[in-house]
């Protein structure tokens, strides 16, 4: 079976000219560290001391390879190579204009009532993990209707165990007790009756939101409808929480980037009322902060896979039908794209930064497969983030762990509870709120 299975692999392997994936061959004769890495939460680290010991280009399966440079990203996120799943277009294109930029200037009263809230919120109670402020966003953005986890202080059960519990989500309803599968269930009905009270609306309303561009442009049945629904609730409020609890983490350890961001937000409003898309979007200490979080804890860690057509990638020839990726964890923590890759540097991202190669950064993807909430998530980042920022003092409760350290990736980053202290501006030391 061994000797199959190197005949089989070197013949592969010889067929990449002056290759370094000899150098990785324990690594594809040993698999059992692939599955290893992925059930334990450590897949984004593992493959980065994968690489950083074998090199740019490694073998993670008999038929799949990782890369790690910005040329790859480039050669395989084009035509050279085509998606593993097959890309439904309409889909895609049923939303594309509700995630413009000329849309989401119509809902940014909408993302600033929630921010408020949640604000208000945090003087009055302490504050849950934020992923109920960007779950309710989402939700209202959806179907008109949010879930009002930050009025009523309790985030969506779903949402909940999804990000907190440490099993992949598909294994996820196999593995959890009864009472909760109940709760799940109650979060699917709650979901599909919210779908369903939004598609008898049709179009009543002059605002639009994302279930407006679907039923105009899409051809979908209830039941696409409602499992539509449910992947934009879960995508598009997970995926910020990450970034903000990352954000927050960095900032707090970085006391004088904070500081700096402090200055930039306070000096620029009287009012956290002032602040919408376009008058965040010219803070360039901001933008920096957003773009460095997002470098250092991108939400989607993982590279997207492709089937090559047989075509050179960043120098080497890969024949048809190999699978590969470059994941965006581990190109934006290679030193060479930039120096000091595990520090918090927002500096990087302001005026021509020659040490830094900026293309080494891909949070939201490229090409025709690109996040279609790109717009959408740097607008809730600036404008969460600009709030935060200007109502509150920041103080790290437990100085001594480290948080990142205990980060894990199954379904989603699943993160530690984060201790923070938040203090109404200029009133540091005098107590304050927590936010867990």
């Amino acid at each position: 079976m061994l000797s199959c299975v190197l005949d089989t692999n070197c013949s592969l392997i010889y067929s990449l000219p002056q290759s370094p994936l000899l150098l990785g061959l324990i690594l594809f004769l040993t698999t059992f560290w692939f599955i290893r890495a992925w059930m334990g939460g450590n897949y984004p680290f593992d493959m980065r001391r994968a690489h950083d010991e074998y090199g740019d280009v490694v073998r993670i399966a008999p038929n799949e390879l990782s890369f790690k440079t910005p040329q790859a990203y480039k050669d395989i996120y084009s035509h050279a190579v085509r998606d593993k799943k097959p890309f439904l277009k309409s889909r895609r294109r049923s939303l594309s204009h509700a995630f413009s930029a000329k849309a989401l200037r119509g809902v940014e009263d909408i993302i600033r009532s929630h921010v408020r809230l949640f604000t208000d919120q945090i003087g009055k109670h302490g504050s849950p993990k934020t992923g109920g402020l960007t779950f309710d966003i989402i939700s209202e953005l959806t179907f008109r209707q949010s879930f009002e986890s930050v009025a009523n202080w309790k985030p969506d059960i779903y949402v909940s165990l999804i990000l907190e519990l440490s099993i992949p989500e598909s294994l996820l309803f196999w593995l959890m007790p009864s009472d909760l599968k109940r709760n799940v269930d109650l979060h699917e009905i709650r979901t599909e009756e919210k779908a369903d009270q939004r598609i008898k609306l049709r179009d009543l309303s002059t605002r639009e939101d994302f279930f407006a561009y679907i039923l105009r442009r899409g051809s979908f049945n209830k039941d696409q409808l409602a499992e539509r629904a449910k992947i934009l609730l879960l995508e598009g409020s997970e995926t910020m929480a990450t970034f903000l609890a990352g954000v927050t983490y960095f900032l707090l350890t970085t006391p004088a980037a904070l500081k700096k961001l402090q200055h930039e937000v306070r000096s620029s409003f009287s009012s956290a009322d002032e602040m919408d898309g376009d008058s965040t979007k010219k803070l360039p200490y901001l933008h920096a902060v957003v773009e460095e979080g997002l470098r250092l804890f991108p939400p989607v860690p993982l590279g997207l896979p492709r089937v090559c057509l047989g075509a050179t990638i960043d120098g080497y020839y890969v024949p048809s039908g190999t699978e590969v990726s470059v994941d965006n964890f581990v190109m934006s923590r290679d030193a060479r794209n930039f120096p000091d890759p595990d520090e918090f540097h927002p500096e990087r991202w302001i005026g021509e930064n020659t040490r830094s190669n900026k293309e080494a950064s891909h949070p939201f993807s490229i090409g025709p497969r690109a996040c279609l909430g790109i717009n959408l998530a740097y607008l809730e980042a600036r404008m969460i983030l600009a709030t935060m920022v200007y109502s509150y003092d920041w103080e790290l409760v437990d100085k001594e762990v480290d948080w990142f350290e205990q980060v894990k990736l199954l379904t989603f980053w699943r993160k530690p509870k984060l201790l923070v202290r938040f203090h109404p501006c200029g009133v540091l030391g005098a107590g304050g709120s927590k936010q867990e």
